[in-house]
Parts: C-alpha cells; sequence; structure tokens
C-alpha cells in the first residue's frame, strides 16, 4: 500500500504544472461537496433540534436537512416546534427551501438571496390566562427562556461601528406558502381559523429606491420601478379575506399599497369583547378598503390613506337570543386620512335599514344603556396617582386635535322600537321609517350643519304597531359650536289617542281620536332664545268620559293659523283659531255623579297622602322661602288671539238621575270672539248664535277678557222661546209637577269689572201649564201653582226681573247661587204674601186680605168697599187666580152686639112701635111711653123683677149716696131704674155659637156679592169657606186667600 502510494505520489510530481493544479482543484471541490452536502446537513439534522431545544426550552423537531453544494440550495423538512406538553405543534412547516446566488453576489458585491420559500407553514397562537391583568401566551415561556439565558450571557462592550444605513441584501423570492394560522384564546373561548396564507415579496432589494429618489443620493440614482413588491393574502375559514400589496423602499422608508379586507366574519372576534360589553354579536361582516401610501420625514414618519371604502353588512346585537340591534348595512366612502395635516375625510356614511329594539323600565333604565355600556373589571379600577397630575398636564403640551371632516351623513329605513313603562304599564312605540341626513359636518363642529329629518310615529299598548299614527319631519341648520339651530318641521295627522295611556293615570277620559298636525319654522339657542311661527291643527277629537263612555268633547277641526311664539319674550300670537263641529257633553250619571267630576282620577289613599306630603312641605318650608318664590316669578305671558270662530257647533247636557231622564242640546252655534289677549287695554268682542233643542234661538254677545287679573265680561245672553216640556224630568222631581206646555226666554246681562258682579236677569215664561203631579219626594213645598196664578198675566205671561250682584273675592260668593237665591226670593214672596204682590200690581200698599166689619154686622162699609174694588182690578191682571172667602168673628164684640140687637128687637116687639130710636142705648130709654113699658115687662118676664121694690132700692141707695136728706128726682130713680133693667137684661141674652157662624157667613156672603155684583168678577173665581164648623174668632172680618184656578 505504502508503496502504491509513493508510486502514485511520484506520478503527481512527474504531471505538468496545468493539471496539478486541476487535480488540486478538483480535490478540493470534492472536498466541499462532500462535506457541504453530506456531513454538514448530517451534522445539523442531527444537533440543530437539541440546540433549539435547549435555547428555547421546547422540543424541537427537524425531519430532513439537505444542501445543495452546487446550487447552494438548503432544504429544511419536517421541522416542528412543540408546545409545553409536547403533545401538540405550536410552531411547523413542511419545507423550507433557501438558494443562495453565489456568482450575482460577486457581482453586486451584495448578498443575493435567489429565493426564499416556506412551504406549508402552521403557526398556533393561544392566550392562555390573565393573571394580575398580564396576559399569558403559548409562546410565553419561550421569551422567558430566552430572556433568562440572554442574561447568563457575559456582558461585553465592544464598540459599535458607525452606522454606514441599511445593510444591502437581494433577494428575488422571499415567500410563504399555503401557510395557516391558527387563534385560541382560552380565556374567552375564542377560536379564529386562517387556513390559506400566503405572503410574496418579490425583487427585493434593500438599498433600491423604489418609489422615490432622496435628495441627498448618487448622482445616476434611478427609480426601480420593479423592485421590492410584496403581497400578502389571509383567508380564513368564513371565506374572509385579507390581502395587501404594494411596494417599498427601506431608505428612506416609504411604503406604498392598497389594503382589502373583505367578507369577514365578525362574531368570532366577539368573545374578545364579551366580558367588556353584555350584549352578543349574533351576526354580522365587514369590508374594507383602501390605499396607503407612508413615508419617513426625517424621525417623523407620516401615513396618508385614500380611497378607502368601508362597510357593515347584517350587523346584528341580541340578548337573550333576542336581536336588540339589527343593521343590514353601513357604507362609508371615500376615506382619506393624513397624520401630517391631522386630517381625516370621508365622503358619506350611510346607514340603510337599522332596527334598534329597547325596553325602557319604571326606573326610566333603557336595557340597551347596560347591554352596551363597557363593564369594567375590579382589576381595572385602579386609581392612578395624583402626584405631580397637575404639574404633568402643565409641562406636556396637548397634542393638536384630529379634524374629521364627512360631506354627507344618509341614515335612511331605520326601525326604532321602544317597549316604555316608566309612565304607562307598557306601551310599544316605533319610528318608521326614521331618515336623516346632513350635509357636510366637521368634527370641531366649527361650521353649521345642514339637516333633513323625516319619521313615522306609532305606538300600541299590545304589540309592536305597524301601521304609522303621526309623520314628523324637519329640516334646517343646527350649530353645534354656537348651541344654536334653526329649521322647519312639520307634524302631520299624529293621533293622540295613542296618548291615552298616559292620561289614564291622572284623568278618567278615553282619548278615542284626534290628528294632530303642525307646520312651521323655529329657531332656538343656548341663551333661551325659542321661537316658532307656523300653523297647527287638532283634527276629529273624541273625547269620552270614563263614567259613561261617551263623547265629552269633540270637533271636526280646530285650526290655528299664523301663530308665533316667543320663549324669550313670554308671547304667543294667534291670528286665527277656527273651530269646526265643536261638541261638549255634560252629563249627570243614576248616581248624581258627572262626567265633569269624574274627569280626575285619582285614589283616595294617593291623595291622602299627597295633602300630606304637601302638608308637610309647607310647614316645614320657611315663610321667607315663600315670598322668594313669589318674587322670582318671571314676566307674565303674553297671549294674543286674534279671532276665534266656531262653525256649526253643538253642545249637549243629560240628567241620567231623573225619572225620565232628561236631555237638552244647543245646536247650530255659529259666531265668533275678535282679538283676545291678556293686554288689559283690550277687551274680546263676542258674537255667538245658537238654537237650543234645534228651534230656540239663543245668543250670546258683548266683550270679554278672560285673561286679565281680575277678569273683566259685559255679557248679554239672549235665549228665545224655549219649549218648557223638554225640562219635564226637572219639574216633576223638583216642582212636583209636570209641565204641558210653556215657553222660556231670557234676557240676561252680566258686568264683571274687578270682580264686582251686577247682573239683570229678564226671565219671561209665556203659556206656561202645568199637567200631573209627580209625587216626587224631592218636590218643593211651595205652592207652585200659586205661585204661577200670581205671576201670569192675563196673556199668560210670566215676566220677572231679577237683579243680582256679588264679590267673586267672597269666599261664599256663588253666580248660581246669587241668581237663584234671587229669583227664589221672589217666588217665596209671591206665595206667601201674595196680596202684597196684587197690591204692587194697582200701585197699592194696603192690605186686601181683609175686610173689616163693624161688630154684630155683616155690611160692607165704603171704606171696605173701596178696598175690594182694589182688589178686583189686581185679580183682573191675574185671571188665573181664584178667591177664597172666610168669615170671621170677634167673640166678644161681635156677641155683645148680636145680644143688644136681640134686647132690641124684644123691646120693639112689645113696645108696638114700628122702629126703635136712633142710637138707643141704656141711658136713652124713654122715663115713659111704650118703649119704658116694654122694658119693664120684658124685666118681669126674663128677670122676674118686682119693679116696685127695685124702684124703692134705687131711691134709698141714691138718698144713701147723698148727704142732705132731700127728696130724689122721680127722673132721676126711673134712669136709674131703666138702665139697670136694660143692662141686666143684655147680659140675660143668650147668644149662641150658631149665631156667631151665621154672622161669619154673612160677611163671607156680602164679601163675595160685592165682588161679583160691584166689582164685576166672574163668580167662578170665588169661592165661599165654610165659616160655621169650625169658627174663626180672630176678628170682626172676612179673610180672603189665594188660590190657582
Amino acid at each position: 500500500m505504502k508503496t502504491f502510494l509513493v508510486s502514485l505520489h511520484q506520478r503527481f510530481k512527474s504531471l505538468t504544472k496545468p493539471v496539478r493544479v486541476g487535480i488540486y482543484l478538483l480535490t478540493a471541490y470534492a472536498t466541499y461537496a462532500l462535506l457541504l452536502g453530506l456531513i454538514v446537513p448530517a451534522i445539523i439534522q442531527s444537533q440543530a433540534p437539541d440546540m433549539l431545544s435547549e435555547q428555547l426550552g421546547r422540543k424541537v423537531q427537524i425531519a430532513k436537512v439537505r444542501i445543495n453544494p452546487f446550487l447552494l440550495r438548503t432544504r429544511i423538512s419536517g421541522f416542528a416546534i412543540a408546545e409545553q406538553d409536547e403533545t401538540t405543534r405550536f410552531i411547523q412547516f413542511d419545507q423550507l427551501e433557501l438558494e443562495f446566488s453565489f456568482w450575482r453576489t460577486i457581482r453586486h458585491l451584495t448578498p443575493v438571496i435567489d429565493h426564499l420559500d416556506i412551504q406549508n407553514p402552521v403557526v398556533n397562537v393561544a392566550r392562555l390566562d390573565i393573571t394580575n391583568g398580564t396576559p399569558r401566551f403559548n409562546f410565553s415561556d419561550i421569551q422567558e427562556t430566552l430572556a433568562k439565558q440572554a442574561s447568563k450571557a457575559p456582558q461585553t462592550e465592544e464598540p459599535q461601528p458607525e452606522s454606514t444605513g441599511i445593510p444591502g441584501l437581494i433577494a428575488d423570492r422571499l415567500s410563504i406558502l399555503q401557510g395557516q394560522l391558527h387563534i385560541r384564546d382560552q380565556v374567552t373561548g375564542t377560536k379564529l381559523d386562517y387556513p390559506a396564507l400566503d405572503i410574496a415579496l418579490n425583487q427585493m432589494d434593500t438599498r433600491a429606491f423604489t418609489l422615490s429618489v432622496p435628495d441627498n443620493a448618487e448622482t445616476g440614482a434611478v427609480l426601480a420601478e420593479e423592485s421590492n413588491r410584496y403581497a400578502l393574502s389571509l383567508t380564513g375559514a368564513d371565506k374572509g379575506q385579507l390581502a395587501l400589496s404594494g411596494q417599498f423602499q427601506l431608505q428612506p422608508l416609504e411604503v406604498n399599497g392598497d389594503l382589502q379586507l373583505s367578507g369577514l366574519t365578525l362574531p368570532p372576534f366577539w368573545p374578545l369583547a364579551a366580558d367588556m360589553i353584555p350584549a352578543q354579536l349574533t351576526s354580522g361582516s365587514l369590508r374594507f378598503s383602501t390605499d396607503y401610501h407612508l413615508i419617513q420625514n426625517d424621525e417623523n414618519i407620516q401615513v396618508n390613506t385614500e380611497n378607502g371604502q368601508f362597510a357593515l353588512t347584517n350587523l346584528v346585537f341580541s340578548a337573550d337570543s333576542e336581536p336588540k340591534v339589527a343593521l343590514p348595512e353601513l357604507t362609508v366612502e371615500n376615506i382619506s386620512a393624513d397624520t401630517g395635516s391631522q386630517k381625516i375625510n370621508l365622503d358619506s356614511i350611510c346607514l340603510s335599514g337599522l332596527t334598534i329594539d329597547a325596553a325602557m323600565d319604571k326606573n326610566g333604565t333603557v336595557d340597551l344603556q347596560s347591554l352596551f355600556t363597557p363593564v369594567v373589571s375590579a382589576d381595572k379600577d385602579v386609581v392612578p396617582s395624583q402626584t405631580n397630575t397637575d404639574e404633568t398636564v402643565a409641562d406636556d403640551p396637548q397634542p393638536e386635535p384630529w379634524l374629521i371632516s364627512l360631506n354627507r351623513f344618509v341614515m335612511s329605513d331605520s326601525d326604532i322600537n321602544l317597549t316604555e313603562k316608566l309612565v304607562s304599564q307598557g306601551v310599544h312605540w316605533r319610528i318608521y321609517p326614521l331618515s336623516l341626513s346632513t350635509d357636510r359636518v366637521l368634527s370641531d363642529l366649527s361650521q353649521p350643519v345642514d339637516y333633513q329629518l323625516s319619521m313615522n310615529i306609532s305606538s300600541s299598548e299590545n304589540a309592536s304597531p305597524q301601521q304609522s299614527r303621526g309623520a314628523f319631519s324637519s329640516n334646517g341648520q343646527i350649530n353645534a359650536d354656537a348651541l344654536a339651530a334653526d329649521g322647519e318641521i312639520k307634524l302631520t295627522a299624529l293621533d293622540l289617542s295613542q296618548f291615552q295611556p298616559y292620561l289614564k293615570p291622572y284623568l278618567n277620559v278615553e282619548l278615542s281620536s284626534g290628528g294632530l298636525s303642525t307646520e312651521g319654522a323655529f329657531s332656538a339657542d343656548s341663551q333661551g332664545k325659542a321661537t316658532y311661527q307656523g300653523r297647527a291643527s287638532v283634527d276629529n277629537l273624541l273625547i269620552k268620559d270614563g263614567l259613561e263612555h261617551e263623547p265629552l268633547i269633540k270637533w271636526k277641526t280646530m285650526a290655528m293659523d299664523s301663530m308665533q311664539f316667543d320663549l324669550q319674550q313670554q308671547s304667543l300670537n294667534i291670528a286665527t283659531i277656527q273651530l269646526d263641529e265643536p261638541y261638549a257633553k255634560v252629563l249627570i250619571a243614576k248616581d248624581r255623579r258627572t262626567n265633569i267630576g269624574e274627569i280626575m282620577a285619582r285614589s283616595d289613599s294617593s291623595a291622602t297622602n299627597e295633602t300630606e306630603k304637601t302638608s308637610n312641605q309647607t310647614s316645614d318650608k320657611p315663610e321667607t322661602d315663600v315670598q322668594v318664590a313669589d318674587t322670582a316669578k318671571g314676566p307674565a305671558f303674553d297671549l294674543d288671539i286674534g279671532k276665534i270662530e266656531v262653525r256649526n257647533g253643538s253642545a249637549y247636557f243629560a240628567d241620567y238621575s231623573l225619572t225620565p231622564n232628561f236631555a237638552s242640546g244647543i245646536e247650530d252655534l255659529q259666531g265668533y270672539i275678535n282679538h283676545l289677549s291678556s293686554d288689559p287695554a283690550t277687551r274680546a268682542e263676542v258674537a255667538l248664535q245658537g238654537k237650543v233643542d234645534r228651534y230656540a234661538p239663543v245668543t250670546l254677545s258683548g266683550e270679554v277678557n278672560p285673561l286679565l287679573t281680575p277678569p273683566y265680561l259685559d255679557l248679554d245672553f239672549i235665549l228665545d222661546s224655549a219649549e218648557l216640556t223638554s225640562v219635564n224630568p226637572y219639574s216633576g222631581t223638583y216642582v212636583g209637577y209636570y209641565i204641558d206646555k210653556g215657553q222660556l226666554s231670557l234676557d240676561i246681562n252680566y258686568l264683571l269689572d274687578n270682580n264686582q258682579l251686577k247682573g239683570s236677569n229678564h226671565v219671561v215664561i209665556d203659556q206656561l201649564q202645568l199637567g200631573k203631579a209627580s209625587e216626587s219626594d224631592l218636590a218643593t213645598s211651595l205652592p207652585v201653582s200659586l205661585a204661577i196664578a200670581l205671576l201670569q198675566d192675563t196673556d199668560g205671561v210670566i215676566d220677572l226681573g231679577v237683579d243680582v250682584s256679588g264679590d267673586l273675592d267672597s269666599p261664599d260668593f256663588s253666580l248660581g247661587g246669587i241668581i237663584l237665591k234671587a229669583i227664589g226670593n221672589i217666588i217665596t214672596k209671591a206665595v206667601t204674601a201674595p196680596f202684597s204682590l196684587l197690591a204692587n200690581l194697582i200701585g197699592s200698599d194696603e192690605e186686601l186680605n181683609l175686610v173689616q166689619f163693624d161688630p154684630g154686622l155683616a155690611v160692607l162699609t165704603p171704606a171696605e168697599e173701596a178696598r175690594l174694588r182694589k182688589l178686583a182690578n189686581a185679580l183682573t191682571k191675574r185671571p188665573k187666580l181664584a178667591v177664597s172667602v172666610e168669615g170671621s168673628v170677634n167673640p166678644k164684640e161681635d156677641s155683645h152686639a148680636l145680644a143688644e140687637a136681640q134686647l132690641q128687637q124684644k123691646l120693639l116687639q112689645l113696645s108696638g112701635l114700628s122702629e126703635l130710636p136712633a142710637n138707643l142705648t141704656a141711658s136713652r130709654i124713654p122715663a115713659t111711653g111704650p118703649l119704658a113699658t116694654a122694658l119693664e115687662q120684658l124685666s118681669v118676664q126674663e128677670l122676674n123683677l118686682d119693679i116696685t121694690a127695685e124702684r124703692s132700692k134705687i131711691e134709698k141707695q141714691l138718698q144713701a149716696e147723698t148727704e142732705e136728706v132731700t127728696d130724689i128726682d122721680l127722673a132721676r130713680i126711673t134712669s136709674v131704674l131703666h138702665i139697670g133693667m136694660y143692662n141686666q137684661l143684655l147680659s140675660a141674652q143668650e147668644i149662641s155659637p150658631d149665631s156667631l157662624g151665621n154672622l161669619a157667613d154673612a160677611r163671607a156672603k156680602a164679601t163675595k156679592a160685592f165682588l161679583v155684583e160691584g166689582a164685576q168678577l166672574d163668580p167662578g173665581r170665588i169661592f165661599i169657606l165654610d165659616s160655621k164648623t169650625e169658627l174663626k174668632t180672630d176678628a170682626a172680618q172676612a179673610l180672603l186667600t189665594l188660590d190657582a184656578k
């Protein structure tokens, strides 16, 4: 063997020099190929996994390493870094191929890579947990291991070479092919899979000028327009794709390109925000594209974007599996941004079909507020230190704010739903379709914004409404910087009945229908200015009472033209208010409750509690507070209404508490009220006409100003020939009779000035005839028929004039009360003193109800005849009155007169005379003659007197009375005797009650006889009462009473 080698060496030496050099080169090349092609890959394949595992703290695998020493190509296959559990892989790829271009490197004197391709890489990234606010990932342990090893390495300070710029490197192709990226978040459960990841960097040259040539570039430098092109494509499992492409240069740094993000499904990302926002994103996709340009100027990097497009589609937020917010489409067009000028320009933002379903509870909390309010966890609630805060703020300059400019905002076909339970029991409100658009909007609010708004409004208590119940639109300008706005609004046919649930707790009425419309211009600012000019109307209003569920107030149209409202001036001017077919109803139910009295809905407990609360608050409040409140009142509100016009109005009154029920109404109400104003110098002219029960004209005219304090009015009310049969339920209940016939006319004037009321009531009742009695327990006890007969004249007319007055400041004042009291006084006076009323008719003040007689007589004196003639004249004016006459006696005087007449009659018979002397008395009996003889005979007959003995007795008495003894005159004795006998006979006369009764009866008959014969009254109107059975013993007279025929 040795010999062979020696021989070989000698042969080699014998070769020519060129051959020997060739052999040397061939041997070196073979050695190079052997080392690089076989030995080095084997060493790397066997040693690298262990070295990397030690460096990373993870198990590393390399399946195959191959190096082509001829092409300078290296391939690494089956590379993988395991997870900590070594059962799964963190990073892996099937193959990495790197090819180095030797000859081009020599030629350019710069490293040149032909290509670097990584095929089928798979990267698994996971967030494992959060500890003390710091997230931990599945690669955190690798970071910790590398940091620990770096800390153990010796620290040597080597001089830093002077920077010569970016090192040169040329690569024809750098790529990642068919890669996969898997992201897992074990904290939120998020799983994101991207099965297709491709990255390509072509014609890379770290020193090439691909986008611009700097000023300090070498002479002759040109643009390498095809160099440094990049592209990235990332496709998710949902087919959403992120694409980047463009061109860059590194010195100076400049990047140009475009970004395309399409079909990105958002719900997979939402668990990342689920712990911050309670709402659940159940649907939605995102689309975005833009062109961008990044450039480094000195030490600043400036980024510009343009032609940006952004879109969200089918976005749905849910709560408890119920959609709460849905947005079919949101687009942002032509987005551009510039970090240098700090400006963002948006051509338009368009929202289409936004749907919101919200609920407000009884505390006023809206569920969307809690669903979309970020939740701050406890570990994030860290209060920053306040040390030197003020100094820091003062020292650090505030960055200039960005300016965002939006040329146009459009929101169309939005649908806003709100279930409100704050005030009501649950009302579903819906605003649909809602459209809003604006012109240019600046983020600094330095320019006013023009807007256009339109919406339909509806509500329902049962479910979300499907039909519109009102439309609203507005356009104008908002100056947010000045906090001012002006524009025009239009509200069309807003259905007022949908507000019934809000009236129900307070008013016992049913708002059945009504459409509110208004159109005009408004202006407002933060200084308290608020004006509105326009018109308004309420059409087809119908309000039913809560008592009988019948119409309380209604009208066809109430139109207000030329409205001018000024909040700052506290004024409202309305040119015209026109009421078409207004109607009002007052109703009394069977239980005597009224629909007006039952309007306010309140419970006893709530009213009591409120009263106590108010009382406590009032008692606790110092008096000075009340005085301050009164002093702080603003200026009085000025109201001016040019004209209120009423067309085809009506009113209705019904009383169901009566049997039969009562109902009446005013129809065909027409007229106007001119210039109603709060100006004290103005008084409104009133002119209204109508008909009661369709045929009785009624008018109201005069002047009023109810807006003054105190109010003023001077009104005339005239009612002509209203049928009284309409009030039969009232007359039957309270008067005691039904009315068969009659008409009522009124002419009333009231003047109210400075709270002093003066009223003149002229009441005329024509042809009043009462019908049958009602036998009502509530009927008056006054003799109604008599009152009518007393007040009704020969034409069948009752004509009353009633003047009233009162002080409205008096706590006892009641207009109805003083009128009823005045009329009641007239009637009461008429029936309690009817003859005084009759006397007034003929201008007399005599008592016409008594006829005086002399004692014992039934003969009228001339004076009494004159009295009766006056009575007859008065009765002629009251043809429906009947007179009842009842005689009366004075028992003492009339008995004495009758006894004397009876005694004188006996004396006349016994004397045989044809007549007695005039004025015959006891002292005027003659001493002798027939009359003296008749007196003595009658004394003997009735008294059994002994005339001789009586004479002697008288003589002795007279003698005893005389001091001197002288003879007594015979004539004197006879006179005393006759007087005694006459008086004894007079006392002995028996007058029976029948005699007195006959006398009373005679007096009554004498009275009637004169009234009939002397005064020519109808005998059918004079009635003689029984004067004997129950003898009246008041006086020697005849008593007259009045009754209705």
